[in-house]
Order: structure tokens, then sequence, then C-alpha cells
């Protein structure tokens, strides 16, 4: 990267690894194996990549910058398993890949990592796992459990299909640039716990759920379920008619859901 005098962007969310421990060890959390085709979201200089690459049956990054081509194609070079895009990857139709057992291991921007995960849920693709380093504050609301401040939309909707982890905190210092905050790993195993049979529909009755935290579950979903309804199905769950949604588990929200749609 010096040879090419690369200079990073801020507004890219650009903040790479170089550590080499450090990188085996986001490959080992992402249980990559031999056969597995992995999907990586900003390739960077290609640290990581490199690494998958050693693992993997193939590996597909993504790339926006193309100041970073040249870099890359050294990487390639190196690479014959190595497929690489120079584009940006929310604007990818993902289901045009084929890809088997895969899975996805990434050092994704802070900026946009909420419409990523999401992207890569509603695609087709059937990823064994998903494995993203993230902002440290926002892994633990998506790995948040009930009745603490974390505990929300986001915990809710991707704890309905995933069990979700922090595997390891990455300290800002491990980053060049380091960035101001600490990083952490939240890994994404799919489950089939739930049946939920309009999974959009569901998604929006948990946004109407927590609308105003401060005000009770009854009180935000009233002007959109029937209010009868909802205090029926909190009776049949045991739960108190003044109760808040941080106060409500996965499992029940989604009883919660069936029994109010």
């Amino acid at each position: 990267m010096e040879k090419q005098s690369f200079n990073f962007k801020k507004s890219l969310g650009q903040n790479f690894i170089f550590d080499t421990n450090l990188l085996n060890a986001i490959a080992t959390d992402g249980e990559v194996q031999k056969q597995d085709t992995v999907l990586e979201i900003g390739a960077g200089a290609g640290s990581l990549t490199k690494v998958l690459c050693e693992r993997a049956k193939n590996v597909i990054s993504f790339e926006i910058d193309l100041n970073l081509k040249p870099v890359l194609d050294e990487v390639k070079a190196q690479c014959k398993n190595l497929t690489l895009y120079y584009q940006d990857f929310m604007e990818f139709d993902l289901n045009a890949i084929k890809m088997e057992n895969a899975r996805v291991v990434a050092n994704i921007p802070y900026y946009i990592t909420t419409p990523i995960i999401f992207k890569l849920i509603e695609s087709k693709q059937n990823f064994k796992s998903i494995l993203v380093l993230i902002q440290k504050e926002v892994a633990e609301r998506f790995s948040a459990k009930p009745k603490t401040k974390d505990y929300g939309i986001t915990s809710v909707i991707l704890q309905t299909l995933f069990d979700v982890s922090i595997t390891r905190v990455v300290k800002k210092e491990c980053f060049t640039p380091s960035p101001k905050v600490d990083s952490a790993l939240v890994k994404l195993v799919p489950h089939k716990k739930y049946v939920i049979n309009n999974f959009d529909k569901f998604k929006q009755f948990v946004h109407t759920a927590f609308s105003m935290r401060r005000k009770t579950l009854v009180n935000n979903l009233k002007n959109v379920y029937d209010k009868q309804a909802v205090e029926t199905a909190l009776n049949e769950l045991n739960y108190a008619l003044n109760v808040r949604p941080e106060e409500i588990d996965v499992k029940n929200f989604v009883k919660l859901y069936n029994l109010v749609k």
C-alpha cells in the first residue's frame, strides 16, 4: 500500500487490519473450512482476503474503492480461488452468484453495518454462518438479552433467525488507521426455532412494539393492532398489561405476533 501511495478514506469507513494473528483468529471464528465459499464485503488491502483464500475453496470479495485495485490485483495474482468485484456490494444482486457451503466473513464499515446485514438476510443465499467485525456497541445490540438497554428491534429480528454471539472484542488500536471506538466480532448462525409465515409483517410488528420505549407495549401497538387482541395475548403469555417491549424475550415476541396477527 505504501508503494501505491494509498490514502485512507474516512467516508468509506476504511480501517484495515494487518496483524496476522488477529486475521487468523477471525478466520477461525468464522469456521472457514476447505469446502466453503466465503463472501467478503470490503476487501480493503486484501490482508483478510489472503487468509480466507488459504482456508476456503473459493472466496468472493467486494471492494468499492477502485484506488485499491492495484493492491488487490497483486492479491488476486497470488490467490487463484479469489473472485473480486470492484463495485458497491449494496447495489449488487447477490442472488446472481451461485455459492455452495457459503459463509460470510468480513470487516465491514461502521456506517453501513445494518443495511449490509439485512441485505444478507433477505437474499436467497443459504449461509452457514455470518461473521462480521463491526462497532462494539452495535454488536452488543445485535446480541442483547431482554431487560437490558441494548435490547431492541434489531436484537429481536436477528435473534428470531440466528443464534447471535460476540466471539471477541477487537481494540481500536488493532486497526490502521485507528477508529474512535472498539470493535467486536459478532457471529450469526441460522436456526429454525420459530415459525413465522410472513416475516415482513413480523418485522413491522416488532418496529411498532418498540416505537416508543418509554411506553408500554399495549400503548405502542394499539394504534395499529386490535387492543383487545393484544391484551388477550399478553394474558395468555402471563405478562402484565403494563409490560414494556424490552421485557419480552424473542420466543414470546413470536408467540405474541402469532396470536395478535
